[in-house]
Formats: C-alpha cells, structure tokens, sequence
C-alpha cells in the first residue's frame, strides 16, 4: 500500500491523537475557554503555529542497521527520541513485523491509525487487533511484545512517551 494513502487516514484520528495526551480536566478547560472563529484565518499555518502535511513528514528507520521496509520507520511529531523528556511519533511498522519483548523506562501511550496491530505480555495470547482508533496504556516498566499482522498492510501508531523513548530487551 502506497505511503500516502496510509497517512491519508492520519487526519481521521487526529481528536483521539490529542485526547490521548491530554487529560480529560485539561481537554474540558481547553473547550470552554476556546474562542468561537467568525471567520476563518488567513494562513492555518499562522493561527496554529506549525502544520506539516502528511506528505511532509520524514519518516526513519528506528534502527539504522536494519534494511529498508524491514523495521520500523518513525516520523517526529514533537520532542526529541535521544532525550529524556515527552516525545510523540508515528511509527511505521511493516506487515509481519514482531518487536519481541521488551520494556520502556517511561509509560507509553499509543493509537493505532491504520493496519492489524497488537501489543501483549511476552507468552500470552496476542488477542484482537487494536483498530483505527483503538489505544493503549503500557507503565513504564512493563514488559510487552507488539505485533503488526501480515494481513491489512502495514501498521501505523501514534505513539507518546512523556518521560522520553527507549527500549529495553
């Protein structure tokens, strides 16, 4: 399946996206104090900030020894993966892709977007797929597998670590 069309659904979850890091007090704050728009601005760009189309995102490959389309690709959304501090992405994981078990020093937050994508404790059964929209909360610590199926193409995620991006084998 062609890149594009992949990220093409990005935007079908972008709500979720921000309601996953955002806490359900901050999220109703937010809703009342957001100002009504009468009339739309003249750049996005300008009213928001940043904006970077999916076309635009620089995806890579999470670890550079592997072959391309063999392992995971990520593209930074914010943050910094060499940090300890929040950083959020979307990871690009190719059809039959298993990460085997390992953990992470931060709790982890993600949404699948796009494709058949599971995570599971090490030796239990890998149960249903997540689902455009589905999420998941791992402690940090906790020891998990993740699986993107061979059916349905590739698995796209958005991902959000607040204490930084490692892992552990």
């Amino acid at each position: 399946m062609a890149r594009s069309k992949i990220l093409g659904t990005v935007g079908s979850v972008a709500a979720a996206l921000l309601a996953v890091g955002m806490p359900v007090h901050a999220q109703q704050a937010a809703a009342k104090s957001a100002p009504t728009v009468k009339a739309a601005p003249a750049s996005v760009a300008a009213a928001m900030g940043s904006v970077t189309l999916a076309a635009d995102l620089k995806f890579v490959a999470l670890d550079p020894k592997a072959w391309p389309g063999e392992g995971p690709e990520v593209a930074v959304l914010f943050g910094d993966l060499k940090k300890k501090g929040p950083v959020a992405f979307l990871a690009l994981l190719p059809p039959g892709f298993r990460a085997g078990p390992h953990t992470h020093a931060s709790d982890s937050y993600l949404v699948s977007i796009k494709g058949n994508y599971h995570e599971f404790r090490p030796g239990e059964a890998e149960g249903k797929a997540l689902g455009a929209g589905g999420h998941l909360h791992w402690p940090a610590n906790s020891r998990h597998d993740n699986l993107c199926e061979k059916s349905g193409g590739p698995c796209l995620n958005y991902a959000y670590f607040p204490n930084g991006f490692d892992v552990t084998k």
